[in-house]
């Protein structure tokens, strides 16, 4: 019963999350942030007592380091209160369904984390290819060929350096290449990617949490931005005031991917295997 109850938090917050991102246009709502928060407080004082400490110190990690990354503008604030409250639900890995491997009493979130990043890795390029139907926008240059080509290589020459140093074995194979194919085709395709994540909004229509796809914009284009607004990526409230009157549209991350569906396959695979790496290796 001590571990069922956090188990089902767990599932019904990320569960909740991942339906905002998909069927509420990227949006949670600030309510059911708060609550999922306060609903991992309460958890943690409850079942996991013992641990308290540890349990808040984890989160607090995770917050300040969620919030700088907020504020970078490179995810939304949903993403980071539901990274807290995963913290504060189950803080330290449990064994997995699946297999029976010691996770080391490592914090739960940091396999979340791995196991987010390999969703991701995967499922973007994916996504944005096979169900993101749209024409191709942009033509891979050499430049980014050859960035591809490089990171693959060295993705190689890593597996070579494991192979002369510790011995391979298939996980370990299976490891780096499973973290070299998707980044090296990221890396090619990196401008038609994110090209098929971003609209053009009219500066009146942009929304607080909204993030601004600078990269996407000429170098005219930039140099106003910034004339007329603080630098930065994120929306706030701040910058949709300095551009009132503004007469022009931005990029913005309109199709971004929906994090919180990675960080739900993050929390599932977790669970099943424990820690990706060590269930590997």
């Amino acid at each position: 019963m001590e571990t069922e109850v956090p188990l089902l938090c767990l599932a019904a917050v990320t569960v909740l999350y991942a339906a905002f991102d998909l069927f509420n246009k990227r949006n949670v709502p600030d309510i059911f942030a708060y609550a999922s928060v306060v609903l991992g407080v309460i958890v943690t004082l409850v079942y996991d007592s013992s641990i308290l400490l540890e349990s808040l110190l984890i989160a607090a990690v995770i917050a300040a380091i969620g919030y700088v990354v907020y504020r970078r503008g490179l995810w939304g604030a949903g993403d980071y209160f539901e990274l807290v409250a995963v913290s504060l639900l189950l803080p330290v890995q449990p064994l997995p369904f699946l297999v029976l491997a010691n996770q080391f009493a490592l914090p739960f979130i940091l396999s979340v984390f791995i196991a987010t990043g390999f969703a991701a890795l995967w499922t973007v390029p994916t996504y944005y290819f096979l169900v993101v139907r749209r024409k191709w926008s942009r033509k891979m240059s050499e430049k980014q060929l050859s960035y591809g080509l490089l990171l693959f290589f060295l993705y190689i020459s890593l597996l070579v350096f494991v192979y002369a140093t510790v011995g391979l074995t298939l996980g370990r194979v299976l490891l780096i290449l499973a973290i070299a194919i998707p980044s090296s085709v990221t890396m090619m395709f990196g401008d038609e990617i994110t090209a098929r994540m971003v609209e053009r909004v009219h500066a009146k229509e942009l929304e607080e949490g909204d993030i601004i796809a600078i990269n996407m914009m000429g170098a005219k284009e930039r140099k106003l931005f910034a004339a007329r607004a603080a630098s930065g990526r994120l929306v706030t409230k701040k910058l949709i005031h300095s551009l009132e009157g503004a007469r022009y549209t931005l990029p913005v991350y309109k199709n971004a991917a929906p994090l919180a569906v990675f960080i739900l396959m993050g929390v599932v695979v977790s669970l099943l295997v424990g820690n990706v790496v060590l269930f590997i290796i």
